[in-house]
């Protein structure tokens, strides 16, 4: 990758190709894999919840990026303005969902579900923010630069705006990252096997 990548919001007919982009990113992530199924059905139950994800269970109004160089996709991340709130679904969308919930966690991991969500909400901020739910980049473009061009390219507007931007990681390694983009961490817990914190940051001048 000799150039910055560019970033932008994705378009309509690009759905697929952010997810094979968090499907791939998330293979080691914990906070997924607490709950997601496992072994063979791994890459699978992982590939369908983020079909999922990216059209409209994280939120109907969720804002898909992606990052490209020379055409070539290598990031995406899942967005929330403020007042969204994930996966806070209607009643009735939540009932059509559980056939889902059920192909890619089965009964123990969707209780596991339920209980880090319960974890989570404690901890997400009363303040009206942004919210990053989901930020993966492609395995071969890791490293280079590219999720702190997708951060900068969506802090940036919030920065002019005044608005504060919110996220939870399990993986230790992207908190030096998020460090840089001046998240600071807000709180954290732990469950069986899972280490989770939520980060929070103040909109820069």
């Amino acid at each position: 990758m000799s150039a910055p990548p560019s970033v932008r919001l994705a378009r309509d007919d690009e759905k697929d190709v952010a997810s094979r982009i968090l499907t791939d990113a998330f293979v080691d992530e914990d906070g997924l894999n607490y709950w997601l199924k496992q072994g063979a059905a791994k890459t699978r139950a992982r590939r369908a919840f983020f079909d999922a994800a990216v059209r409209d269970v994280v939120h109907a109004k969720r804002e898909l990026h992606l990052a490209e160089s020379a055409g070539a996709p290598l990031g995406a991340a899942i967005w929330l303005a403020p007042g969204d709130k994930a996966f806070d679904l209607p009643p009735l969308r939540e009932l059509m969902l559980t056939p889902l919930l059920f192909a890619v966690a089965g009964v123990k991991g969707m209780r596991r579900a339920t209980a880090l969500g319960r974890q989570l909400a404690t901890f997400h901020p009363k303040v009206p923010h942004a919210h990053l739910v989901f930020l993966g980049i492609a395995p071969e473009a890791q490293g280079r630069g590219v999720g702190s061009a997708m951060l900068k390219h969506a802090l940036a507007p919030l920065d002019a705006a005044g608005t504060p931007a919110y996220l939870e990681t399990s993986t230790e390694r992207n908190i030096a990252l998020y460090e840089r983009h001046g998240f600071v961490i807000s709180g954290g817990f732990q469950l069986p096997g899972l280490h989770m914190r939520t980060m929070f940051r103040e909109p820069r001048a």
